[in-house]
């Protein structure tokens, strides 16, 4: 490896027996005349005094210091190389750029990176280094800036009943008093090497415990394991393991075990693209899409397509197809020219948790930053106070549901671990003294408008009778959309449904612009905009009420006939569908309708199905060919499974007239396009 690739290094948290075995070299070769390294003899050699006159060896000591974070020792070798001769190793200033940030000294970082700029000469920067320098000479400028603590937040070391002098990282909370966490014990390991495993621990008396290794099936010795995210559900739990592939590299990708009889069955590896024999998938995140209710996979990366270093990458699960989609590089609010990690997703406020070493509002190290959005919409990310992030690495954040305890990973000084002091990493705890959100209700009614209940009656003969004025409406569909301070649009946050007298509420960030939707098929939906700044804990947002024209949920049969066993349309089913169908597209103009189509009791449950689901479909098919868009449109069969009408008589006959009732086709109002994230 050569001095570039050391020092740009990708932190891969499967890779961090690296930084263990040189922090251990470096500690036992203080008296001794030669080191040892673990993969190669780059690191080989004699150990270097500060004040030798061995410019190659004090760089290569700088650099091992560096590497193990070690911040003060690698700040005077630094300081040594560049004394001798300041143009040899222009890299020299760069690093020395990002430990002065680690140890706070940054008008020293950005005198640092300013040399950088003028001694660096390469033509070829692959690794972005002058960006980088300007992105931590501006983060320097910041930090300076705001180095003042929220006083809110309270930050807690929980000892070793939890953590150990080797490597504690990556808590996930499975509830309010149980977490997965993942762990290295070297002096333990039977292995050629330290091996990470999934612990966990318990919450005792009100602190957290270590109950020990994870039971179960889930940790191989053979494998580095760790970054444990359970689904939203509880099924399904997906963390990452590490190899080499065929390159002799060390890669990592995600696997997934399934909940059964209490316990985690044997997990699967997740098929290509999310794994890759070329590139490392690791630390998965779990989130929802709020429109289709499939899950999303967050998950970091090093593959082609990214914005630098390593970047979070999202895949969705389509669960009709049960196909993982092809995965999608997040936008530049997120991710950066440098490295992105350890996501974890608040599914309760759509909320994205991550660390970056990129971005231009940066204490040092890796810093945590939020991000409010899904898929590929999101709000600028923006770093969390001190005394969560510090100027060292911190990563892996999480937090419980109630949204004021939880849990990140840090090297910082404090920590149990080797005599360095900022060599590896323990877990810490924090807890928000205030409350962070408030309580908002709301209400809708109705407005009278009865044309429409008049001509859905003529046209369908439905009966439906008419509401009464500004009376409470129920299940009626609300939104909650957080606007895009940069953008004229807007992020979905929350989702929710009327009450039986009209009511509706939503749990709020503080100082916080929103948009509320009040939906309507498209149809007079009501908007209301409100805000949460200087609120105290104990108010309590009154949304001023909302009336909308409302359009009931209709269910429409259509006497579609097909030829027996067939499902391609007749000239006659044609001619019902221009008539019957097609109108219902003007009377809810934003409506997504299901074409539903069923089948009387003759053949096998399976058959049917497949053959009302054809049926659905070349219905589908005929309505996109008239102008309806396929967005507004749901093929669904229902084989045999809901009857109208009894297939027999009482004596067991067969009964014609009622299987024919049965075979119908029904169009459905299940939804609406939203005016917001169409991309979703």
């Amino acid at each position: 490896m050569d001095d570039k690739k050391m020092i740009y290094r990708i932190l891969d948290f499967f890779r961090m027996d690296f930084i263990l075995l040189l922090s251990f070299i470096i500690i036992q070769s203080a008296n001794i005349p030669a080191l040892a390294s673990k993969d190669s003899d780059e690191y080989s050699g004699r150990h270097a005094d500060k004040k030798s006159k061995d410019i190659k060896l004090l760089y290569r000591q700088a650099n091992l210091y560096f590497e193990t974070r070690d911040y003060k020792m690698a700040d005077q070798y630094y300081d040594s190389v560049i004394s001798i001769n300041p143009g040899k190793y222009p890299l020299a200033y760069y690093s020395k750029g990002v430990v002065c940030m680690n140890l706070e000294k940054y008008d020293n970082a950005i005198e640092s990176f300013n040399k950088f700029k003028k001694f660096y000469r390469s033509k070829s920067d692959r690794f972005n280094y002058r960006k980088l320098a300007a992105i931590y000479s501006a983060s320097s400028l910041w930090a300076k800036n705001n180095l003042t603590a929220d006083r809110k937040i309270a930050v807690t070391h929980p000892g070793d009943i939890l953590n150990h002098k080797d490597i504690d990282f990556s808590p996930f909370p499975v509830d309010d008093s149980t977490i997965y966490y993942g762990a290295v014990y070297s002096e333990n390991s039977k292995q050629s090497g330290p091996v990470r495993q999934i612990y966990k621990a318990e919450r005792v008396d009100g602190k957290w415990k270590s109950t020990g290794l994870l039971e179960g099936v889930i940790n191989d010795p053979e494998f580095n394991t760790g970054n444990a995210a359970i689904s939203v559900d509880g099924t399904s739990l997906f963390f990452t393991r590490s190899r080499k592939n065929w390159q002799n590299e060390i890669i990592s990708e995600i696997f997934v075990s399934r909940r059964a009889d209490n316990q985690w069955q044997a997990p699967e590896k997740l098929p290509y693209p999310i794994n890759s024999e070329n590139y490392t998938s690791t630390q998965p995140a779990l989130g929802r899409n709020l429109r289709t209710g499939n899950t999303i996979l967050y998950f970091v990366s090093d593959r082609p397509g990214g914005r630098g270093g390593l970047d979070i990458w999202y895949t969705e699960y389509d669960k009709k197809l049960k196909v993982y989609r092809d995965p999608v590089d997040l936008t530049n609010k997120v991710n950066s020219i440098g490295d992105e990690c350890s996501p974890f997703y608040d599914n309760s406020t759509q909320t994205l948790y991550f660390s970056s070493k990129g971005r231009k509002n940066e204490f040092g190290g890796f810093d945590i930053y939020k991000s409010t959005g899904s898929l590929r919409k999101w709000t600028d990310a923006v770093p969390l106070p001190r005394p969560i992030n510090s100027s060292f690495d911190d990563y892996f954040f999480s937090i419980l549901k109630n949204n004021k305890e939880g849990f990140f990973s840090s090297n910082r000084p404090g920590s149990m671990t080797l005599d360095n002091g900022t060599c590896c990493d323990d877990i810490y705890s924090f807890n928000i003294s205030e409350c962070v959100s408030v309580y908002s209700h709301g209400t809708v009614r109705n407005s009278t408008n009865y044309d429409i209940y008049d001509e859905l009656n003529e046209k369908y003969h439905l009966g439906l009778k008419y509401p009464e004025n500004n009376a409470p409406l129920n299940d009626v569909p609300v939104e909650l959309y957080l606007p895009d301070e940069n953008a004229d649009d807007a992020i979905l946050v929350a989702q929710t449904t009327t009450d039986k007298n009209g009511n509706y509420h939503f749990e709020l960030d503080k100082d916080k612009n929103y948009k509320i939707l009040v939906k309507n098929y498209g149809y007079f939906e009501k908007k209301v905009a409100v805000n949460t700044f200087n609120l105290k804990c104990a108010d309590t947002v009154t949304i001023s009420t909302a009336l909308i024209p409302y359009l009931p949920k209709v269910t429409i049969q259509v006497n579609i006939y097909y030829d027996f066993d067939k499902y391609n349309l007749t000239e006659s089913a044609k001619q019902t569908i221009d008539t019957m169908m097609l109108p219902l597209f003007d009377i809810f103009p934003n409506g997504v309708v299901e074409i539903g189509s069923h089948t009387d009791s003759i053949g096998t449950e399976l058959y049917n199905m497949d053959l009302s689901q054809k049926r659905s479909e070349s219905v589908v098919s005929y309505l996109i060919s008239k102008g309806i868009a396929s967005d507004r449109l749901v093929a669904k069969g229902y084989g045999m499974s809901m009857p109208i009408a009894p297939n027999k008589n009482s004596d067991g006959s067969d009964n014609p007239e009622g299987r024919q009732m049965n075979r119908r086709t029904e169009m459905k109002i299940v939804g609406d396009i939203s005016r917001f994230n169409n991309n979703e």
